[in-house]
């Protein structure tokens, strides 16, 4: 059994390299065949050409999907075109060689070697289709030199030497042939081990990320619910730190998948038609909080060119702009923190979106320059807790090469302090007539936004969420009480269900709002629910339905957002993440003329 997919793999390896380099080595066959008609007869050489191409086209064709066991037939039929492919090259170059003319019997070697190196570095991957095309070489120059020496010439001393020189060539081949092949099966072992290695450490992120966000989801739920309860002082201060405990572990998690995601070239770049100023200032507006509760200022100045809609994905924008803020914040003991963009051109003649954020804080050290861009690096660290897992940095400066730009740090005059970082994401113009996406910046756990004191208080405006009726399925008691609490602080009502069946047994009775959906159940599963309740006649199959789930890595998000979901909320949740989400479905909603 393994040494069947051992061939099959090596079919499929050599069809591979004989495929990409398919038409630059024909037009070297026919060229070098081409030139032996000046020693040969037209029809002679055309026919060699014709054959030798022909059998190289067929054989690639019948090589898809060979295995030598389960198509027999087919694999002789391979076998047996290799052999005339180097057959007829071997006639046209051996019958030039006959011809005695020193400039055509230098034409004729040099083919032969061409064809033994192809052989020994090319055709190797699979032995035996290596060995039936050398044993076609070695046919027809036997033969003929044989016949060359012997009967023409009757000369043994010639007919010894190159048949010893034939025969040397042959073996040095035979030797390469069999090197070559243990390069390929080691190279190709050792990629399929990396792939494997690949996947499980995708799956053990995947499978520790949702272990995880499960119980940190109860955690900050359960701490934001005491916390709004509790009017006792001290015990406020340690539910704050449990909270911002929990919050950091959560942050530690995405930018561990962040990075994962990045290394591996998987993390998707989805670009709308936004106004990069409200990108901006929506950002500036979540951290303005933390800002003025540290005594901090929090300034912006703004190109007017940044109103006109571009091309860019919001979302990378806002999470690399959070960590910058974020920095800047942490690490700014007095005085505050300044932002200003605006557009740019680069070298290539396209448009860059330049953002430049400055603090008054110490400044990094330039000896550190270069090192805090490196995971795990963290330069600086003025004030108590202000250190961080030492990915942000190095994320957001990925995820900008990604987007076609930079993160770098500025140098400073000699009068300025603090650090200057420059963030710059290539943009395209957006089509007149694609109107720009509303912007929602949504807090994750990285964007502290206020203290978690904030949620103890209810809005000064009236929540987006306040008398919406919010059906909530999760097999998970838990969850759902997490659930509960925070729709009740944003004045919603609360529906209960724990599985995909007993959700769509209340929706026949109950119409809601809007439903909050747990994506991994046992027995239905979120996507099949989603699935039942789509194909439901009236409004309940049209109802907009949020994924809550502890699926947090990009390509999950990515895939679940291709069935039909509205919104996504990655585990662990808060108040203003479900806020800002269920705002941002019900404007996409109104939005819609379809809806």
């Amino acid at each position: 059994m393994q040494t069947g997919r051992t061939e099959i793999h090596e079919i499929a390896r050599q069809r591979d390299l004989l495929r990409g380099e398919a038409l630059s080595r024909n037009l070297l066959s026919i060229a070098a065949i081409g030139i032996t008609a000046i020693y040969l007869p037209i029809w002679v050489a055309l026919i060699c050409m014709i054959g030798n191409v022909g059998c190289d086209i067929l054989a690639m064709r019948y090589m898809r999907a060979l295995s030598p066991k389960r198509h027999a037939q087919r694999y002789i039929l391979v076998a047996g075109l290799s052999f005339l492919r180097e057959a007829y090259l071997t006639l046209a170059a051996s019958l030039t060689w006959l011809m005695a003319d020193s400039y055509g019997q230098s034409l004729a070697v040099g083919v032969l070697m061409s064809q033994l190196l192809q052989l020994a570095l090319v055709r190797a991957s699979h032995l035996p289709f290596g060995y039936i095309g050398l044993s076609a070489v070695a046919l027809i120059t036997g033969v003929l030199n044989s016949h060359h020496w012997l009967v023409t010439e009757s000369n043994l001393v010639g007919f010894g030497v190159s048949t010893l020189a034939i025969v040397c060539a042959f073996w040095y081949t035979i030797i390469a042939m069999h090197s070559n092949h243990r390069l390929h099966k080691v190279s190709a072992t050792d990629r399929a081990e990396a792939l494997a290695n690949d996947k499980a450490k995708s799956r053990f992120l995947a499978q520790m990320s949702h272990e995880l966000r499960t119980p940190l989801n109860a955690i900050l739920g359960m701490g934001h619910a005491e916390l709004r309860r509790n009017k006792d002082a001290l015990s406020q201060n340690r539910l704050s730190v449990l909270i911002a405990s929990a919050e950091g572990l959560s942050t530690i998690l995405d930018d561990i998948l962040d990075m994962s995601a990045l290394d591996a070239g998987r993390l998707p770049i989805r670009p709308e038609a936004v106004r990069p100023q409200d990108e901006i200032l929506a950002a500036l507006a979540l951290f303005q909080p933390a800002a003025t509760a540290a005594g901090l200022s929090l300034n912006h100045s703004l190109s007017p060119m940044l109103t006109a809609p571009k091309l860019l994905d919001p979302q990378r924008l806002r999470q690399c702009l959070s960590n910058l803020l974020s920095n800047a914040l942490k690490n700014t003991p007095r005085g505050g923190v300044h932002i200003s963009a605006r557009l740019t051109e680069a070298i290539n003649g396209s448009e860059l979106l330049e953002i430049e954020v400055a603090d008054t804080g110490p400044g990094i050290p330039s000896a550190q320059h270069r090192a805090i861009f490196e995971p795990f690096s963290q330069a600086r660290n003025t004030r108590g807790g202000a250190g961080g897992n030492g990915l942000g940095l190095s994320i957001c400066r990925s995820m900008a090469r990604h987007m076609g730009g930079d993160l770098t740090l500025a140098p400073n005059s000699p009068r300025q302090s603090g650090a200057r970082f420059i963030l710059t994401l290539a943009v395209r113009p957006a089509p007149a007539d694609v109107p720009p996406s509303p912007s929602v910046a949504l807090p994750t756990a990285r964007q502290k936004t206020q203290p978690p004191k904030a949620y103890t208080q209810p809005p000064v405006a009236a929540s987006v969420a306040s008398g919406l009726r919010v059906l909530v399925i999760d097999d998970i008691a838990t969850n759902r009480l997490v659930a509960s609490t925070y729709l009740r602080m944003l004045g919603a009502s609360m529906i209960e269900a724990d599985s995909g069946e007993k959700a769509l047994e209340i929706l026949s009775t109950t119409l809601p709002d809007l439903i909050l959906l747990d994506l991994n159940m046992p027995g239905m599963s979120g996507l099949q629910t989603l699935k039942r309740l789509r194909a439901m006649p009236g409004p309940a199959g049209s109802l907009p339905v949020i994924a809550m789930t502890a699926d947090a890595l990009p390509e999950q998000r990515a895939f679940n957002l291709s069935q039909g979901i509205d919104g996504y909320l990655a585990k662990p949740i808060n108040p203003t993440r479900i806020e800002m989400e269920i705002k941002a479905v019900m404007d996409k909603r109104k939005a819609s003329p379809a809806d």
